[in-house]
């Protein structure tokens, strides 16, 4: 799967499944904090998602890895 096709479907999921704002969301936008307040218990639907639709387990991984758009894709690419 391309980084692209990686890309738009976790932002789809943030804007359909966790309310964020799309107008927002970018790929190098930080999630957590305060441009777009995502929380742990989001963090656990993120885990889920990942390894729901790229086969790929976050759990147990570092902050580092949630930062972004960009950042989740670049661990399920390596993951892959």
């Amino acid at each position: 799967m391309e980084k692209d096709e990686i890309k738009a479907k976790l932002k789809e999921f943030f804007i359909s499944n966790l309310g964020v704002d799309g107008s927002v969301l970018n790929y190098d936008s930080p999630l957590f904090g305060d441009e777009i307040g995502l929380d742990s218990v989001d963090s656990l639907e993120i885990i889920s998602f990942v390894d729901d639709e790229f086969s790929v387990s976050m759990t147990g991984q570092g902050k580092e890895h949630f930062q972004s758009i960009d950042t989740i894709t670049e661990f399920i690419v390596a993951n892959s």
